[in-house]
């Protein structure tokens, strides 16, 4: 385990029911901000790039059918969604109070995650361009699509990563 992992532990210990259970610090949203309107706004935002990563895909654009510099950074874009994905799951079923290290795992590191997705977004729609440009052919609607989808990506994962930043916790 990681030295970080291993910290969280000495939070864990025997309740006053015998059992095992969570005695660590718990922190809720601060200044009564609703969680369920903040977490409609996470997944709409959320929703909205992986949307628009999967649409990308199904555009079909000729540089997704071969070409490394695009289909690269893409792939990556889509690990990097799931792993956007994962922490908006894992935020969405923590409850009202939640346990710090899940916020710190969560609410914490998805505004890195956001903008890892969001760079290789970027990167994926340059190497569509480049391709473009050295290909020499006309660029098809699929091609504009492609770059429409992941222009909608990163505007949505900047948004996401934004009302991640302006969350504010307090400890409860």
């Amino acid at each position: 385990m990681r030295k970080k992992e291993r910290e969280r532990l000495k939070d864990f210990g025997r309740g006053d029911d015998g059992k095992m259970a969570y005695l660590g610090d718990h922190v809720r949203l601060a200044d009564g901000q609703d969680r369920g309107r903040l977490l409609r706004a996470l997944w709409a935002a959320c929703g909205a790039a992986t949307l628009a990563t999967l649409a990308a895909s199904l555009a079909n654009p000729a540089g997704l059918s071969g070409c490394p510099y695009v289909v690269m950074p893409y792939m990556l874009q889509f690990v990097a969604m799931v792993w956007v994905l994962w922490g908006m799951g894992r935020l969405s079923v923590a409850g009202e109070r939640v346990r710090v290290y899940v916020r710190d795992a969560t609410v914490g590191a998805l505004p890195l995650r956001c903008v890892a997705a969001a760079a290789l977004a970027l990167v994926a729609a340059v190497g569509e361009v480049v391709f473009l440009a050295l290909s020499g052919a006309a660029p098809a609607a699929a091609d504009f699509a492609f770059l429409a989808c992941e222009a909608v990506a990163v505007v949505a994962l900047v948004a996401l990563r934004r009302l991640c930043l302006a969350t504010t916790w307090q400890p409860c």
